[in-house]
């Protein structure tokens, strides 16, 4: 679900002026384990969009590691297809709240609610295989797909999405359909909402705030990082 209205951040304490933290989980997914701040999140989410936008602004879409789940997969595979009635409302609706947030991201209307999943095994194969160079391939796709109207499910725009960034791959990348499953069952379980941040310390941020509230958010969590950490 991509509600930001009803999202609750808990900043880290650099960010909120002291207090305290949560605590670490005991079991925690591999791929929350990292020392920069971990983005969930989804390229068929316009205020996953505005968020990527937004830390790119402020030139921190480098620093954090994004975390593909697929949070619609029964989202249509291809723009010959059609959506059901009540997507059609909920992308309409989000998309109208987005240009009101957020006008300078740019948002445009796609004419399908596309699947996300190929676009996903992609960039978290890049995010695995080639860190320094993922942020541009993110870019890529959700411009795409948010601002150009792309169908970001087919192989050949995300070919181009790959040329566009400047990305060439000497080996083929491996694409882990398990880790994505995975990933995404958690979220379910634990979140059930996205853009998600998560802070070394285990500290979250939910929904789309305000771009000072993500300013403050990552650069706090950067400050009072410790590698390893987990996440409640």
């Amino acid at each position: 679900m991509a509600d930001p209205s009803i999202s609750t951040p808990v900043p880290v304490s650099s960010a909120s002026g002291g207090g305290p933290l949560p605590t670490a989980q005991a079991t925690v997914l591999p791929a929350l384990l990292s020392a920069r701040v971990v983005v969930i999140s989804d390229f068929n989410c316009p205020y996953c969009f505005t968020l990527n936008e937004w830390l790119a602004a402020l030139d921190l879409a480098d620093q954090v590691r994004w975390v593909g789940v697929e949070h619609k997969p029964h989202l249509p595979s291809g723009f010959g297809e059609h959506n059901r009635p009540d997507d059609l409302t909920t992308l309409r609706q989000e998309v109208s709240d987005v240009s009101v947030r957020a006008p300078e991201v740019g948002v445009t209307l796609p004419p399908v609610w596309i699947n996300s999943h190929r676009a996903l095994l992609v960039q978290a194969a890049l995010e695995d295989e080639a860190p320094e160079v993922a942020h541009r391939f993110r870019r890529e796709v959700f411009r795409r797909f948010w601002r150009q109207s792309r169908d970001i499910s087919a192989e050949t725009e995300l070919q181009a999405a790959l040329q566009a960034a400047g990305i060439s791959l000497d080996d083929e990348l491996f694409f882990d359909e398990q880790e994505l499953a995975t990933n995404t069952s958690w979220w379910q379980q634990e979140l059930d909402r996205i853009p998600c941040m998560i802070a070394p310390t285990g500290a979250r941020h939910l929904g789309l705030q305000d771009r000072r509230a993500v300013e403050s958010f990552v650069l706090g969590a950067l400050r009072e990082g410790s590698p390893g950490a987990g996440c409640q």
